[in-house]
């Protein structure tokens, strides 16, 4: 073969191997990371993980036709892990913030959370939301509810912990006096492994939107909110959340 050959061989299959790296790429599984020690949401079960959030990123993937797998990580590690692309997507009741919005890409919200407090059952001096004002409260590193208890309880103390699961055990032993997370987690544990243990202090505190996170500029927020609204148009986005929810 002249160079001239080599030459028209080499322009040639430029674009060949770029279209096979594209495709490659398109190809390869996603790495969802998740706080999965938080029922209803995201928890193992068996040897699989199930729950809200993954029934919903499931369906997902399913219409975007990627496999993908679970990658278990303490909630506040979630977003420097998206950030340094160890993971594709955060899945895990990720709160829709200005300040996170600044470093990562959200799709359309795709739940209406809140927070809510719970508090030992024979604690008498929990009875509103007022009187958590002075209270030790414990809550999960790095979530909304940290920002709400710096806010708007200035005279409690906080007590941050690495999972909601720690909070709880916390509260049990008496080591603080409330905790305060997203409202429809904390109702599930007050009905199930807390029964008869906590109290759910009402109202709920504060209500924001919950979406899948994606690195800045990711190829896959677009397509993952058609599959969204696909989902509310079908009636499959409304079984998965009567499942969960009722």
């Amino acid at each position: 073969m002249d160079r001239r050959s080599l030459l028209k061989f080499g322009l040639a299959a430029i674009p060949a191997i770029s279209l096979a790296r594209i495709s490659k790429a398109e190809d390869a599984e996603l790495i969802v990371g998740s706080n999965v020690g938080a029922p209803p949401f995201a928890f193992k079960q068996g040897d699989t993980y199930t729950g809200f959030d993954v029934e919903i990123w499931a369906e997902v993937a399913k219409g975007l036709n990627r496999k993908w797998r679970i990658q278990p990580m303490e909630f506040g590690a979630l977003i420097p892990a998206l950030q340094t692309n160890n993971i594709d997507a955060i899945v895990s009741q990720l709160f829709i913030k200005p300040a996170r919005q600044q470093v990562i890409d959200f799709s359309d919200p795709y739940y209406d959370s809140g927070l809510v407090a719970v508090a030992r059952v024979d604690d008498n001096s929990i009875q509103s939301p007022a009187d958590l004002n002075g209270k030790t409260i414990g809550t999960e590193t790095g979530t909304i509810a940290v920002d709400y208890i710096k806010n708007n309880l200035k005279n409690a103390t906080l007590e941050q912990l690495p999972s909601i699961n720690n909070a709880l055990l916390a509260l049990q032993a008496g080591r603080t006096d409330a905790v305060i997370y997203d409202t429809p987690l904390l109702l599930y544990y007050a009905k199930t492994a807390g029964k008869g243990k906590v109290k759910v202090i009402q109202p709920t505190l504060a209500g924001q939107n919950v979406g899948i996170g994606f690195q800045k500029g990711s190829p896959l927020v677009a397509p993952t909110n058609i599959q969204l609204a696909a989902m509310k148009a079908d009636g499959r986005y409304k079984a998965i959340c009567d499942k969960w929810f009722g």
